[in-house]
């Protein structure tokens, strides 16, 4: 948008020798760079956030706008490039309006068309035909204009959407954690509870039941701490079928085109494979997320030398120094320990996870 106010200065700017006089050629300048630092504030409104100029900053700058196109139709030196500084204009006042904005180009139209033909001095066939072609001149500039600060709100939406997207799945996988989680205690959170207070109840009349009972308590209360350390620690086993769909489900919520190579996956993995290579899924998965605006995600699942290998990518990573590493490190060292490898590659517009499993791990 800079850009074509620039571009309207410098073009008029070049044609400012059809101007006779110096000092006018001095004043059209002037009131040129007026027009477009206050088309510049109003654009800013919209994309940045800023106040909006003083209307009555705003009423002189249009005035000289419509005196520059009324000078160029009294001298006689045509309606374009002359046109550009209101186009300019109203096209600002289009998109730096809260309201009505239906309104401007109309009246931007109707005021150019009026301007022409005061400075026509004339409203034979020939003045009305100048005036209806600098007019929508007028109207065609404005629009052109202001599209491309509507493109660049339409994009903010994009970008405003994608972010929630992107919020709401990562909220979807804490409340699939914590179902999990509960489903996992709850059984034996209430089971407990029972057994503690038959025991309590049974104490002193039957010691040798409450006894039993209090044993029952510890092994659960023991399952109980072992099932959680495995949710919260990721060990718990996981279909590697399953983690692919649900990220490629989740990715797709997040507005990032994902492609999975097979797409049948590898049938007939042992479940320990499934179990080391899930949990990669899962992580690189959460770093997508977290860690990248991407737009797109490749898996993709390789037999080799009776192993299996897992890669991961994903475009436009972020900052290096927020990038994920903790998930990863802790699975490279679990999948280093059957003697399998897990490497993440990253270069300025990729991100690649490279694991695998061998042969042994089946056995």
């Amino acid at each position: 948008m800079i850009g074509c106010l620039l571009a309207v200065v410098v073009i008029l700017g070049v044609d400012l020798s059809a101007v006779p006089a110096q000092a006018a050629r001095g004043l059209v300048f002037v009131v040129l760079l007026l027009v477009c630092a206050v088309a510049g504030g109003l654009f800013a409104v919209p994309v940045l956030g800023t106040p909006v100029p003083p209307a009555g900053l705003i009423v002189v700058a249009g005035a000289g706008a419509a005196g520059i196109l009324l000078g160029a139709h009294v001298i006689g030196v045509g309606g374009f490039p002359w046109a550009l500084p209101l186009a300019a204009l109203i096209a600002a006042v289009l998109a730096g309006s809260g309201s009505r904005r239906w309104m401007v180009l109309p009246v931007g139209g109707l005021l150019a068309f009026g301007i022409v033909l005061a400075g026509s001095r004339s409203i034979g066939p020939a003045a009305l035909r100048a005036a209806l072609t600098d007019a929508g001149i007028t109207v065609l500039c404005a629009a052109a204009l202001y599209a491309q600060v509507w493109m660049c709100e339409v994009a903010e939406r994009i970008e405003r959407a994608r972010r929630a997207e992107r919020s709401a799945a990562v909220t979807g996988e804490r409340q699939r954690f914590a179902a999990e989680l509960h489903d996992i205690q709850g059984h034996h959170l209430q089971v407990i509870a029972l057994k503690s207070e038959l025991a309590e109840r049974l104490a002193q009349t039957d010691p040798a039941r409450a006894l039993a009972e209090m044993r029952d308590v510890q092994a659960l209360a023991r399952q109980a701490l072992g099932d959680t350390r495995e949710l919260v620690q990721g060990y718990r086993a996981v279909s590697l079928e399953t983690e692919i769909a649900n990220a490629a489900r989740v990715l797709d919520a997040a507005g990032i085109r994902s492609s999975i190579a097979p797409a049948d996956g590898l049938p007939g993995l042992p479940p320990a494979m499934e179990n080391l290579l899930g949990l990669v899924v899962r992580e690189c998965t959460t770093n997508v997320l977290r860690h990248s605006a991407a737009r797109r995600c490749e898996i993709s699942l390789t037999a080799r030398d009776g192993g299996v290998a897992l890669r991961f990518a994903n475009d436009a990573p972020l900052d290096a120094r927020a990038g994920p590493d903790g998930g990863l490190a802790g699975l490279r060292e679990r999948i280093a320990a059957v003697g399998g490898h897990l490497q993440a590659t990253r270069t300025a517009d990729r991100f690649t996870v490279d694991a695998a499993v061998p042969e042994t791990l089946a056995r």
